[in-house]
């Protein structure tokens, strides 16, 4: 495993150095392409499902493709509905079978399954896939949360892993008035659109979660029109993962 390790990495900086592609510490893929003003929409889906239906319209709407990363649990609940978003061609990805938790939230380098089942997780999460002539080679963690042996595991799998792009914080719109660290829609797109104006978004993964819980009435994804308005007013383009 450690031989793999190295090869991984040495190859994954050699992509980002040819490509200008930002791989975090773990071996993910966090930005495409800082060169162009080009964004990337990713939506994730598992236990809930009520927005994901606005958000194909608002897409279609806007002609914009763009990528879902689905478990295995969400695909055989609403298989037709994925392959509706396949349909409308966009980028429809694995975020593993059940949704486990791979690794400790405060010991990040300590799994929490064995690699095996880590990886049949994974595998399972394709078949389900293939079942409906889906064939993805991009992967994105359960609760967006890996350290490097996850991103080894996945390789294996034939999957590279991607993440959001940190700093944005839209990933945090999971959140409900009882949790700690909840935001509301309007600090999140305060919070996105002063990062773009200090920092610029060119190649950020933007993960919005089209489905909540019902203890968050404020959903972001409501948002996504203005979202993408805004953007577009700012110069950016909207691309889908191949």
């Amino acid at each position: 495993m450690k031989q793999f390790s190295l090869i991984l990495i040495l190859f994954l900086l050699s992509v980002a150095a040819s490509s200008q592609e930002v791989i975090d510490r773990y071996g993910a893929l966090i930005r495409s392409n800082v060169s162009e003003a080009n964004v990337y929409l990713i939506f994730t889906g598992h236990e809930h499902y009520e927005g994901f239906e606005h958000v194909l319209e608002v897409l279609k709407k806007e002609e914009i493709q763009a990528s879902f990363f689905l478990t295995g649990d969400f695909i055989r609940q609403h298989r037709e509905l994925v392959k509706e978003i396949a349909a409308a061609g966009h980028f429809v990805g694995a975020h593993s079978n059940r949704h486990l938790l791979y690794n400790d939230w405060t010991k990040r380098d300590s799994l929490l399954y064995s690699p095996a089942t880590i990886k049949k997780d994974i595998i399972d999460n394709l078949k389900e896939l293939e079942s409906i002539d889906i064939y993805p080679e991009v992967f994105m963690p359960p609760y967006e949360w890996y350290n490097q042996e996850v991103v080894e595991i996945a390789a294996e799998a034939g999957q590279r892993t991607i993440n959001f792009s940190p700093g944005i914080r839209t990933n945090a719109d999971y959140t409900s008035p009882d949790m700690a660290n909840y935001l509301s829609s309007q600090e999140i797109l305060k919070n996105l659109y002063h990062y773009e104006q200090e920092h610029g978004l060119n190649g950020f993964h933007i993960l919005i979660h089209p489905g909540t819980s019902p203890l968050r009435k404020d959903k972001l994804y409501l948002n996504l029109d203005s979202i993408i308005s805004e953007l577009k007013e700012r110069g950016y383009h909207f691309f889908r993962f191949m």
